[in-house]
């Protein structure tokens, strides 16, 4: 492996561990105790080092938000070519938002702006909600074929019942409750769903 190769390998590496720390930071004590200094820090890098990969805060929190909504992107395309039948992918889709906010708790905060961890950027919000490519959209489409501009819509009662309900009952209930709100939750999904028909 050359130079440049090392290199390259080094910064993806570097970056990595830059956002993987900057998460276990937040798990451990919330996203207001998070700063480029703590992370460098715990990782024994420089400030100034870290800068170069992110120059803010802020921007580092951008990055964690797009992770969050590209790994939710993909495991939606995933479901829609396992499962032809568009309310149970529907389905699946929100249990697979629930199971993600409940397993990364770090990551959805920071996707919606919740317990101390801010960003700005509302860029990503904008490409998550994009119908064009949209796998949920589309299924959703299915669902309504004759709605015509009542999907997109549609789309967004969906983002508010799926997201909204998890970002309210993270930042209102006890970590214990959210076991016994998952029920709640899916059920509130599944008349949603028998709705659209």
């Amino acid at each position: 492996m050359g130079i440049v190769e090392r290199r390259e390998r080094l910064k993806i590496q570097v970056r990595s561990d830059i956002v993987k720390t900057a998460k276990e930071i937040a798990r451990e004590d919330g996203w207001t105790a998070v700063s480029i200094r703590k992370i460098a820090e715990v990782i024994e890098y420089s400030p100034p080092i870290l800068y170069e990969y992110f120059d803010s805060k802020d921007k580092l929190l951008e990055a964690i938000r797009i992770e969050g909504f590209d790994y939710l992107q993909a495991e939606f395309v995933k479901i829609k070519g396992h499962f032809g039948n568009s309310e149970k992918q529907l389905v699946e889709a929100a249990q697979c938002i629930w199971t993600f906010a409940i397993e990364n708790p770090e990551v959805f905060q920071v996707m919606f702006n919740i317990e101390g961890a801010f960003c700005d950027s509302k860029r990503v919000y904008s490409q998550a909600m994009n119908i064009k490519d949209n796998p949920v959209w589309e299924m959703i489409a299915r669902v309504r074929p004759k709605a015509g501009e009542l999907v997109t819509k549609t789309y967004y009662e969906w983002w508010c019942l799926t997201y909204g309900f998890i970002a309210i009952t993270m930042t209102t209930q006890p970590r214990y409750a959210l076991a016994q709100a998952e029920g709640i939750y899916m059920d509130s999904v599944r008349r949603f769903i028998k709705t659209l028909q």
